[in-house]
């Protein structure tokens, strides 16, 4: 029917929901080509897509820049923050800007869907020699931080308990600034016009519409919303088609609470941070947890699994959340709504990238119990989970919430509004 790019940066938690995009969009019957980094191609092709690579300082191997001594020091915050726009957004912006007029130049008739934090699209947009898709739509996996004069905790890095969100914002802005000056003099670079609203702003306002996988009462609500900009609703759950369930899966159809734990794809290097007090801080619960490492082997795990416990590799969201009556996460975007349209309120933990500001919007609408910290101890999480357990009103706001999920069709919308 149409020919899309559909582009990412090479970061799980903002590559695999575009890659899931990339193939519901090619289902609809759309010519869908992949522009993510290099180590995604497998991922593509084994479901038919055409793949194209990102190459320079695009394709960047997001556990070296984490692991970086610069990085290091900085604390969770918006100094933090600030060097991974730089090193993960900013700096690959030139290259992909090639990449991206590569494909456009092979073939002018096509269109762009690509992740808000993909920038590639940016210098053409801005006036740089070049060509523009027929349309371009951005894409947010994480929550909407735009500016504005409606009050709440907008921002990237929320105000704690008391504290001052406009003073948060403030030192927030202060830190992005110097992004944004980069970002504006390699357009320059490029032959674009470097002039741009504040960065986290700009990658919402700059393409032709965004959407934002989130929906009404998760986000929260905005008067002054611009036209452009959709809450879309959540992706559908990855289906695991080619998953055989384990032998202890018929354990989750019994009368005991089902409690799941996992730490993503990206944080799951140290599974002490959120998967091990999990399962310690619930041994002795009348609850069945369900671990799941996101790819990492079991062995890796530096306890005992406990009796009541139930662990592995992998295990796809769309076949365990309908069993889940809690689901302990560290905060990224992806999970977390998955969850909460499957109406199963959470507990959060996270301090880094956007987790601080989904926690926030957890908080505020009483969807879960948020742990401030990336590292609970064990007594925390099971007092957080035996909290929602309790609490009939935590778990009919996610239950209500699961209907406005159901409400949103995302792709559906992504596709109207790139091929408008």
């Amino acid at each position: 029917m149409s020919k899309i790019i559909v582009a990412a940066p090479p970061i799980p938690g903002e590559t695999l929901p575009m890659l899931r995009l990339a193939r519901l969009l090619a289902a609809r019957g759309h010519e869908v080509t992949m522009l993510a980094g290099s180590g995604y191609r497998g991922a593509a092709e084994r479901v038919g897509l055409t793949f194209a690579p990102l190459s320079g300082l695009a394709d960047y191997d997001i556990g070296e820049i984490m692991a970086e001594r610069d990085r290091s020091g900085l604390p969770p915050g918006p100094a933090q923050i600030a060097f991974d726009w730089m090193h993960l957004f900013v700096n690959p912006m030139p290259d992909g800007h090639r990449a991206l007029q590569e494909l456009l130049n092979r073939d002018p008739d096509q269109y762009l869907v690509a992740n808000v934090l993909f920038l590639g699209a940016f210098a053409a947009a801005k006036g740089a020699p070049g060509r523009r898709p027929r349309r371009w739509v951005g894409v947010s996996v994480m929550p909407l931080v735009l500016g504005g004069e409606s009050p709440g905790a907008m921002g990237m890095v929320p105000a704690g308990p008391g504290g001052d969100q406009r003073a948060a914002d403030a030192e927030f802005a202060t830190h992005m600034r110097p992004v944004r000056d980069s970002l504006g003099a390699l357009l320059r670079q490029l032959g674009a016009d470097g002039d741009l609203a504040p960065v986290c702003d700009a990658i919402v306002l700059e393409p032709d519409a965004t959407a934002v996988l989130t929906v009404p009462g998760f986000e929260f609500h905005r008067a002054d919303l611009p036209k452009t900009v959709h809450l879309a609703g959540a992706l559908p759950a990855h289906e695991g088609h080619d998953w055989t369930p384990p032998a202890w899966w018929p354990d989750l159809g019994g009368s005991r609470p089902v409690v799941a734990v996992t730490q993503g794809t990206l944080m799951n290097g140290d599974l002490s941070q959120l998967i091990e007090p999990t399962l310690t801080g619930l041994a002795d619960h009348d609850v069945t947890v369900v671990a799941a490492l996101g790819g990492r082997d079991p062995a890796a795990l530096s306890i005992p699994v406990p009796a009541n416990a139930r662990v592995d590799r992998y295990i796809p969201f769309d076949r365990l959340l309908p069993h889940a009556d809690v689901f302990v996460t560290n905060g990224g975007a992806g999970g977390l709504h998955q969850a909460l349209a499957a109406g199963v309120p959470v507990v959060v933990a996270g301090t880094t990238e956007d987790k601080p500001a989904n926690a926030a919007r957890i908080a505020h609408h009483r969807l879960g119990a948020v742990l401030g910290t990336a590292t609970p101890s064990a007594a925390a999480v099971a007092g957080a989970v035996t909290t929602l357990l309790a609490d009939p009103e935590i778990r009919d706001n996610a239950r209500r919430l699961a209907k406005v999920y159901a409400e949103h069709d995302a792709v559906a919308l992504i596709e109207a509004l790139a091929l408008t």
